[in-house]
């Protein structure tokens, strides 16, 4: 099979997704520019796009979600900063730099908005888990754990808003 063929092949078909992935990975829609028509693209945090289809929260509020899992990548858990790695500039330093800073805004949010919030936050955004799942790891119904991330995801919003 050609690449060409192999990229307009269906992604379910493609990637398709069992086991512990199966149903953290969601399609989602990038914006690529003013001139270029979006693309499609694979997702993490699956329920966080089911509640942007639900419109329960607004694109503002998975742009700030994906913020925060990028800085938590690159400053909690160590990866490359992917704004950096794109533009192939910078050295040792710089990326040390990135990754304190990361790393403080991490320590912002938590301080902040506390640690249960820090958690719902990994399990939403990084580790992808379900609305049911979260609130069943919590104990709390599927309503008050919906209610909980839309107000996280406001406050999530804001916060990124007023460091900039």
């Amino acid at each position: 099979m050609t690449t060409a063929a192999e990229a307009t092949r269906p992604i379910e078909d493609a990637v398709p997704m069992q086991g512990a992935w199966k149903n953290r990975i969601a399609l989602a829609e990038l914006e690529r520019g003013k001139d270029r028509p979006p693309t499609n693209v694979l997702r993490r945090g699956a329920s966080l796009y089911g509640l942007l289809r639900s419109g329960t929260i607004t694109q503002r509020h998975v742009d700030a979600a994906q913020r925060w899992a990028r800085d938590f990548e690159t400053g909690i858990m160590g990866a490359s900063d992917p704004e950096r790695l794109g533009s192939g500039g910078g050295d040792i330093h710089d990326m040390l730099i990135a990754r304190s800073l990361a790393v403080a805004r991490c320590e912002n949010v938590r301080r902040t908005l506390g640690r249960y919030a820090s958690d719902l936050l990994v399990l939403l955004v990084l580790d992808g888990l379900s609305i049911g799942k979260i609130a069943e790891h919590y104990g709390k119904n599927r309503q008050v754990t919906t209610g909980s991330i839309e107000l996280l995801l406001e406050q999530i919003e804001e916060y990124y808003i007023n460091i900039l």
